[in-house]
């Protein structure tokens, strides 16, 4: 019975019935979504998948084999829709990298050392600017690369404490410097 009414079902695909296509498209569209999630872990990127396979289901309907199982079909087209985004987004992932390692190898090395000692003349201000305590925290933490345990024990404190004024001096320099200036910073200090 179910095979029938599949069959069913692509018969009135290829005879441009709205209705049925509107009626496989509520039944697998979830399922799909969920099944498509699971090969590309990115919600857009399901969804954009499953909106595909079944624009084209409707662009090919008149190409249809009536004996075939619109199920399986759509399965199998929604594996092969992931496959090629996974391939296509690669693809771009690999020029972008391939850009970025171009633009790296030219740029000015005097712009980067210029543009390093004014960060890190912002970042010593700021720096200068925290409270005694959680400067001395962040010192150790940044400086002198000791952990949370080690800072806690040697100015007798608690290491949530420290976590919390770490959490604190971070907050205060990013929100002191330019955004692209606290991506530098990132990199120096993480």
């Amino acid at each position: 019975n179910t095979d029938f009414q599949e069959n069913k079902r692509v018969v009135e695909l290829k005879n441009d019935r709205q209705d049925a296509f509107g009626e496989l498209f509520n039944r697998y569209k979830k399922k799909l979504y969920y099944f498509a999630l699971s090969y590309l872990n990115d919600n857009a990127e399901a969804e954009e998948v499953v909106q595909s396979v079944f624009v084209r289901l409707w662009e090919n309907r008149s190409t249809l084999d009536e004996t075939m199982s619109i199920k399986s079909f759509i399965y199998r087209s929604t594996v092969n829709a992931c496959y090629n985004f996974l391939k296509k987004k690669a693809v771009r992932n690999r020029f972008v990298e391939n850009e970025i390692i171009a633009f790296e190898e030219n740029v000015d090395r005097s712009y980067d050392e210029i543009y390093y000692h004014d960060l890190k003349r912002q970042i010593d201000r700021i720096i200068a600017s925290l409270p005694p305590q959680q400067q001395q925290i962040f010192q150790l933490s940044r400086f002198e690369g000791l952990s949370y345990s080690d800072i806690a024990s040697q100015l007798n404190l608690s290491v949530r404490t420290v976590e919390n004024q770490i959490y604190r001096a971070l907050k205060i320099i990013k929100d002191n410097l330019r955004v692209e200036s606290f991506f530098f910073f990132c990199i120096l200090f993480f």
